[in-house]
């Protein structure tokens, strides 16, 4: 006889300072998520290193996963995405306490894939905004625009035009 076991936990997702509450429920192998009223059936599929498949409900996306501070890149069709996940408990406990999360200890901007750089969008001393785009780069012939995740100024730029990188190699730092 097999039992299926039914965990539940709540969190609070953040994608580019948009939050999201919602329950995640693993039954077995497969995961359950309802946020706003919705439910998703979603399962995952790892492909090779920080590589995922992604299905939810009956669309599937391949996207790139990396871990800094406490933070998650996420590229996902073109496009990255910075998630944070908390559990539930502790996202509340922390905003009862009126404290922040705190932004990266590394101020280095990294290159979320391997590809040629298109062009640097800012130079040193510049101060730049959050979201502002820092750098292109051209991968799986799409340009991929490298924003900045927070308020700074630039310091130091690791890359020039024509210049190819690869997945995690440094491409701007900000102060």
């Amino acid at each position: 006889m097999i039992i299926m076991t039914r965990i539940s936990e709540r969190y609070i997702v953040t994608i580019n300072d948009r939050e999201y509450d919602l329950n995640l429920i693993k039954e077995g192998d497969s995961y359950l998520i309802e946020a706003g009223g919705h439910q998703y059936n979603v399962a995952t599929d790892n492909i090779g290193a920080g590589k995922y498949l992604f299905r939810i409900d009956n669309a599937s996306s391949e996207i790139d996963i990396s871990s800094d501070n406490g933070n998650l890149s996420v590229f996902l069709e073109g496009q990255e995405l910075t998630v944070r996940v908390e559990p539930y408990s502790l996202a509340e406990l922390r905003k009862r306490a009126g404290t922040a999360l705190e932004g990266p200890a590394e101020k280095i901007i990294r290159a979320p894939m391997p590809g040629l750089v298109i062009r640097s969008e800012i130079g040193p001393g510049d101060k730049v905004t959050k979201g502002q785009s820092l750098v292109i780069i051209e991968a799986m012939k799409m340009e991929n625009v490298i924003k900045s995740p927070y308020d700074g100024k630039v310091g130091r730029i690791f890359i020039s035009s024509g210049q190819a990188v690869d997945k995690n190699d440094k491409l701007v730092e900000l102060e």
